[in-house]
């Protein structure tokens, strides 16, 4: 009996576990792993290409005032990181 006991409380547990899991799963935009990777990749290049033509730009307006690089940064109240 006590083994049947504990048997029926740890499948209660996992029915409890698996309605957890559920409704987390069913909050997520996009349950698939490797779909959210795939759109989390494209974004990136996204970003990247963007920051690409934002770093030209600077490059365009350094050489058209005859500045350095890092003036133009400061000029636009950026960090050289960004």
């Amino acid at each position: 009996a006590n083994l049947q006991s504990k048997i029926a409380a740890l499948e209660t547990q996992i029915e409890e576990i698996t309605a957890k899991l559920d409704d987390a799963a069913a909050q997520l935009k996009n349950p698939d792993p490797h779909r959210t990777v795939s759109n989390h990749i494209k974004l990136l290049r996204d970003y990247n290409d963007i920051r690409d033509i934002g770093t030209s730009l600077m490059g365009v307006i350094a050489n058209n005032r005859q500045v350095p690089m890092k003036r133009v940064y400061q000029d636009f109240h950026l960090d050289e990181k960004d």
